[in-house]
This record gives C-alpha cells, structure tokens and sequence, in this order.
C-alpha cells in the first residue's frame, strides 16, 4: 500500500512537472509569436513612413526626382526606397522597412497630372449672389452638381463667400435649390468659406477675368462674350453673335429685356462664355465649359429636362443673378474647365498621383 501510495504521488510529481514545461513553452511560443508580429507592424510602419517620404519628394521634383538608397535607419528599424523611371514617365516606387527579422514591401506607381484650381466647383459666387429657383425646378436631378463628369476630383456643388452666418447661409441656399445641391461633401453641398478663402477666391477671380479679357483682346476663338447690348465676338462656329450660333441678338421676346443673349431649342456651343449681360438658355440648349458672369450679369435657365446646360463650371462674381426654371442643370467637368484654361498656369496645377499601391510581407 506504502509502495503505490509513493508511485501516485511520483506519477502526479511528474504530470505536474511535464505540464508545467508544457505551459512555459507555450508561454514562450505565445511570446516569440507576439514578438515576431510586432517585428512586422513595426517593419510595415517604416515601409510606409518611407513610402510616404519618397512621394512627398515626388510631388516637389517629379521630372527629376529618382534614387535608390539601402539600410536608412529610421524608428529604431532601416528602410530601402527605390524610384526608378524616366524623366517625366511613371515612376515605380518601392520602399522597403526592416524590424529585427521582419521585412515590410510597399509598391506603388506615381504619375504627374494637372488638376484643375480648387477655383473651380458646380457654382463658385465671389460675393453675393441671387438665387432664384422656381417652377418645377429641377426635377429628376440635382440643380447643380460638383460630381465630376470626367471622373475626375469632385468638387463642392456650391461655394458661397462667408457672411458670418455659414450655417445659416448654408441652409437658406440649399432650401432655395431643394436641397438638389451635390458634390464632394454629404447631403446638400453648399459651403460657405472661411474668410481667408474668400480672399483668394477673390484673387484668383481677378485673375481669370484678366486672362479673360486679355483673350478677348486677342480676339481668341475661345471666348464668346454676352455683352449688355445682346452682341458679342462669337467663338468662330457661329456668326459672330452672342453665343456664336446666332442667338445673341435680343428680339425683345415678352419676359426678356431686348439686351439678352439666347441660346434656344437642342443647341450646343463650347469654350469660355463670358456673360457681361443677361444670357439666357431656352430648352435642352447647353454650353460645355466655364460660364462667367461679371458683376451685373445674369444667367436664366429654362427647361431642359436632362441637359446640363452648362457643362463645366459657373462663377459669377458679387451682384449677379441665376435663374433656373424647369428641369436644368448646372454640372461641374473638369476636362471642360482643362480644354479652355489649361493654358493659364494660375488655373491648374501639376499634381501626383499614386495607382496600384500595394504591401506584402517579405519573407
């Protein structure tokens, strides 16, 4: 009895002892387990720091900017960052991170695109703007739109100049559209800016409307203009009237002054309207690019179903007026916008653009 009592407690001694080694290389697998992925979130924290750098120094100097660089210590680790391509072509980018035995690979492809000035949105009013939406008022669509039609960077249905009430602001004119305001933000996207953007706006209004007059001074094809006596340069597809095709010459139709500018039934027009009177689209007529209305003007819209009658983007400067009647629309598309002021270097900008990113373990 003394015997087996004695083999027991030897057998439940060695059980006791075999589990305990078992739980303490357990808790040293758990523990190497634990270190090892910590060893790649750090590796893949570093990759994408060094990612980050080399586009960063892409976007400063991206025609002449290529390297490739080994073992750079950074965050207790190293990274490899490679660019590699032609002056001006695609770059490949590769970084690279190492944490003890970890290795951490991020890819990447950047290429240069001009991106048109944040200026540019479905509407974009300098100062203050009247309003008017009445009848059926867009009807099956969004009033205005900042949804890109090129697909490219969306923009802000509405920019309006800040006035110290924003929210307020905000609201009035999304009640006056029916909420069918749309763009980059949520809901109906009307902004009201801060102060120091109202500035710029400013700015680069006065800008565009030197460059403007300066192509009309040139007598560019590019410009058609809406002057107060209903006449205008035409942009040369047309007759040298109003809008080009003809329409510009004001027949004092009942509801018009006898200084509007037409454009009526399904026709279509295109470059840079500049809009120093009253312009007016009857129909499923459109305009494709940007419409500007110096201060003073006005632009009305009827009908037009589906149309986007104006195709590109509308400013309008303090003091103006937009009419819109029926189911019209004021849509905003960059390549419009691109064709006619790609040339102005104020107006657009060379931005980076990174495709195909992508990050894997390295083994």
């Amino acid at each position: 009895m003394g015997k087996y009592i004695l083999l027991v407690t030897l057998a439940l001694g060695l059980s006791t002892t075999i589990l305990a080694n078992q739980g303490m290389q357990t808790d040293l697998e758990t523990s190497e387990s634990q270190a090892e992925r910590q060893e790649i979130i750090l590796a893949r924290q570093i990759a994408q720091s060094a990612f980050e750098m080399g586009v960063s120094k892409l976007r400063r100097d991206f025609q002449n900017w290529r390297v490739e660089r080994s073992q750079i210590a950074h965050r207790g680790g190293t990274f490899d960052l490679t660019a590699a391509g032609s002056s001006g072509g695609p770059v490949s980018l590769t970084a690279v991170g190492n944490f003890g035995d970890a290795r951490y690979k991020v890819t990447g492809t950047a290429e240069e695109e001009e991106q048109v000035s944040g200026l540019f949105n479905g509407i974009t009013a300098a100062g203050s703007v009247d309003f008017d939406i009445s009848g059926p008022g867009c009807s099956g669509g969004p009033c205005v739109s900042g949804i890109d039609a090129s697909g490219n960077g969306n923009r802000r249905g509405i920019s309006i100049p800040n006035s110290g009430t924003p929210s307020q602001d905000e609201d009035d004119v999304c009640s006056t559209f029916g909420d069918k305001v749309n763009g980059q933000g949520t809901g109906c996207d009307v902004n009201s800016r801060t102060q120091g953007l109202d500035e710029w706006i400013e700015s680069e209004m006065d800008k565009l409307r030197s460059q403007i007059e300066k192509k009309v001074n040139q007598g560019s094809d590019d410009v058609t203009v809406c002057t107060g006596n209903g006449s205008g340069n035409g942009n040369g597809s047309g007759n040298g009237n109003g809008n080009g095709n003809g329409n510009g010459n004001g027949n004092g139709n009942s509801g018009e002054s006898p200084n509007t500018c037409r454009m009526n039934g399904n026709s279509t027009d295109s470059g840079i309207l500049y809009v120093k009177g009253d312009f007016r689209f009857n129909g499923q007529a459109q305009w494709n690019g940007p419409v500007y209305v110096v201060e003073g003007g006005s632009v009305r819209i009827n009908g037009g179903g589906g149309t986007a009658q104006v195709n590109g983007s509308l400013l309008m400067e303090e003091n103006t007026e937009l009419d819109m009647n029926g189911g019209n629309r004021v849509q905003y598309n960059s390549e419009k916008i691109r064709d006619y002021f790609g040339s102005m270097g104020s107006l657009s900008a060379l931005s980076v653009r990174i495709t195909n990113r992508s990050g894997r373990i390295v083994r």
